[in-house]
């Protein structure tokens, strides 16, 4: 009978324990972390250029550039395809000129000055099919204003390593008597030395910043917290380093330049951009900015080109007046006599025009037929770069733009 009961209170007592928390000498939450960097092991993408044959399966241009016996067609993170240019109205392509991580170029002459990563590289192309690198910039690109970090690099056994990301581990619970804060030495075994030889395409890389404008022949960048000019017209490579005046300039690292209508226009944040030497700052809020133009007859007015939307910024000299549409997938800008060109999966031509004393944007014309990523005009040709290669068209009459044979 004693046993009976002996067992009934266990039952019992294991019951109420079911009941009520254990209660410990102290409980308290903790929450920590703990960042691990990424290593870029740089010796196989800081490397010399490589001249292959055209590429058949091209990706998408973001850029076309050219002097007087060719056209240079960049595609980002690849290299640049070249074309020789046969005759007015065409140009036959010769060869691929392989430079990975490539994001900025430009050409003046016969000096082709493209990114290589954080490097500047100058490079003869007289002969494409020869080109060889005259002279590299070492971490030319990874320059910023006070405000920013450098993309940290260093040396490590004789090999070139940059810091481009890092993996956070965060550990979160609850500390008591018998359960102790955890260390990190289970992820330090992990990610304690996290090198790669490739940028993970999944890891977004803000840095390093890059762009090229050709000016009258001379070429300007950004490198070394100024505005630079790079010459190689003496035979030797020279950076002069300009002065240039922001408003906001101390605390913006910009991501990328052009020159366009007589303008050097300053990308920053991605979506952003401001004009050398003034006051005016504009954003497109939430999106990717692709291109700028100025209007040609209306200072301080602009159309910007984002990853929807096609975005008029126009100033009285005190306010700033917005007015967008739908950009129908474009990714490049030109203006013609202030009529803006679009160009995506089709050539879309519009006018600003005033309207309720506010200037808007008003689609004119499209032409279903012409399609790209990339285009440049010289004289009254329109050049177009598509996956399919170059083409040209006659654009001397914008109501009726005809392709060329």
């Amino acid at each position: 009978m004693k046993n009976v009961f002996f067992i009934a209170l266990l039952f019992v007592l294991a019951a109420c324990e079911e009941k009520y928390e254990v209660i410990h000498r102290y409980s308290r939450p903790y929450n920590l972390t703990k960042d691990y960097p990424i290593y870029l092991d740089a010796s196989e993408i800081l490397v010399d250029i490589q001249v292959k044959p055209p590429v058949d399966n091209k990706g998408e241009a973001f850029k076309i550039a050219s002097n007087d016996h060719y056209f240079f067609v960049g595609e980002k993170m690849k290299g640049i395809h070249v074309y020789e240019k046969t005759d007015k109205f065409r140009a036959d392509p010769l060869c691929f000129i392989e430079c990975k991580h490539l994001k900025a170029f430009d050409v003046a002459d016969n000096i082709l000055y493209c990114n290589n990563f954080v490097d500047l590289l100058a490079i003869d192309v007289e002969n494409p099919l020869q080109a060889k690198i005259i002279h590299r910039e070492a971490n030319f690109f990874n320059k910023y204003s006070s405000s920013y970090q450098n993309m940290m690099n260093y040396y490590l056994n004789g090999v070139n390593m940059y810091i481009i990301g890092y993996k956070t581990i965060v550990l979160e619970g609850i500390e008591t008597d018998v359960n102790p804060v955890p260390d990190f030495s289970e992820y330090d075994a992990l990610y304690g030395n996290m090198i790669v030889k490739q940028i993970p395409d999944t890891l977004k890389v803000d840095k390093p910043c890059a762009g090229f404008a050709n000016i009258d022949g001379k070429i300007h960048t950004f490198g070394y917290n100024s505005l630079a000019l790079c010459s190689f017209a003496s035979g030797v490579f020279e950076i002069i380093r300009t002065s240039i005046s922001f408003y906001h300039y101390t605390y913006v690292t910009f991501d990328n330049l052009l020159y366009k209508n007589g303008k050097i226009i300053f990308f920053w944040h991605t979506t952003n951009f401001s004009i050398s030497s003034s006051d005016y700052n504009y954003g497109v809020s939430g999106n990717i900015l692709l291109d700028v133009v100025p209007l040609m007859n209306q200072e301080n007015n602009y159309i910007a080109l984002s990853d929807s939307h096609l975005v008029g910024f126009f100033t009285d000299g005190v306010n700033i007046y917005h007015d967008s549409m739908d950009s129908f997938g474009s990714t490049s800008l030109l203006n013609v006599n202030d009529t803006i060109l679009a160009l995506g999966a089709r050539l879309m031509l519009y006018h600003c025009s005033l309207r309720n004393n506010k200037r808007s944007i008003e689609q004119v014309k499209q032409y279903r037929n012409i399609s790209g990523t990339s285009m440049l005009k010289e004289g009254d040709v329109l050049i177009v770069a598509s996956k399919q290669g170059l083409s040209f068209y006659d654009i001397s009459d914008l109501e009726n733009i005809m392709p060329l044979p």
